[in-house]
């Protein structure tokens, strides 16, 4: 006949099913163990997130950009995202005052674009006019047929929205990546 619960508690004074402080030890050793494992896990989906939150804060700048770009009352031409008193119409228009405003947010505002949009998860200190973005001069007021690039070898004309960098991350914030706005409105992320 099997003895009970009580009748063995009752012959050796303690509790036979117990846990000893080694095995107590080891069980949270393996735990502290598991935990250093996952750790680097955790910080890269955490930084891969705050990657993906960046891409689409771009990809809404970049429906803004493309909104800016088709309506009639802009010109049809690339919002001035510098604060400059022209446009590109001859080399050397390309000025920036001493006392710059919040171009991005004035330009782009109407289209949605909030500062909370300009600025990357992964930036600690964002620019209080630009956000964490760089803005490409190149752009500036200029028409999508019609952009050109002034250099000392002379005027080119870029035909390829593609290639052309509307904004980019400050530095290589996001595991040796940037994420880049194009002026065809699409977003990639380069090495």
């Amino acid at each position: 006949m099997n003895p009970t619960f009580m009748e063995k508690h009752a012959r050796t004074g303690r509790a036979a099913d117990a846990f000893t402080l080694v095995e107590l030890l080891v069980v949270v050793a393996i735990i502290g163990m598991l935990a250093a494992l996952l750790m680097p896990a955790i910080a890269g989906s955490a930084q891969k997130a705050k990657s993906a939150k960046c891409l689409g804060s771009l990809r809404q700048v970049g429906i803004a950009v493309q909104q800016y770009l088709a309506d009639p009352d802009n010109g049809n031409r690339f919002p001035p995202v510098y604060n400059s008193g022209a446009t590109n119409d001859a080399v050397g228009s390309f000025t920036t005052n001493a006392t710059p405003s919040l171009q991005p947010l004035v330009c782009l505002s109407n289209y949605g674009v909030t500062m909370a949009l300009l600025t990357c998860p992964s930036d600690p200190l964002p620019d209080a006019v630009y956000g964490s973005y760089i803005w490409s001069p190149v752009l500036q007021g200029e028409l999508p047929h019609d952009i050109r690039i002034y250099t000392r070898g002379g005027v080119f004309t870029v035909n390829k929205l593609a290639s052309m960098t509307v904004c980019t991350d400050k530095g290589l914030p996001h595991m040796g990546k940037l994420n880049v706005l194009r002026a065809d409105g699409h977003v990639d992320s380069r090495p």
